[in-house]
């Protein structure tokens, strides 16, 4: 399972439009979590197809990082990296 993590812009329909690129690939978003605070924030999200998944966002232009759980990094690594701790936040259990 790859996690992704992506910034989208802070307008309006930004998180549609990505959810719509994924739904055209018939992708399904299988677990998600976010933030926002004023106008920063991060997506964190895994889906039914990870190759799929990056041929999406490259091709909305989306910049987005990958994480596998498996070469060792753990939710809460991700969250520190992402700046979710620094906002009092858990991800995980």
């Amino acid at each position: 399972m790859i996690w992704f993590t992506v910034q989208l812009d802070d307008k309006p329909g930004a998180l549609a439009r990505m959810a719509a690129a994924l739904a055209d690939k018939s992708i399904n978003i299988t677990a998600i979590v976010g933030v926002a605070e004023d106008t920063d924030g991060a997506l964190m999200l895994t889906t039914s197809d990870a190759a799929g998944t990056r041929k999406a966002f490259e091709a909305l232009g989306l910049a987005f990082e990958e994480h596998d759980p498996e070469a060792g990094l753990s939710l809460d690594d991700m969250s520190r990296a992402t700046g979710l701790a620094d906002r009092r936040m858990n991800v995980g259990s």
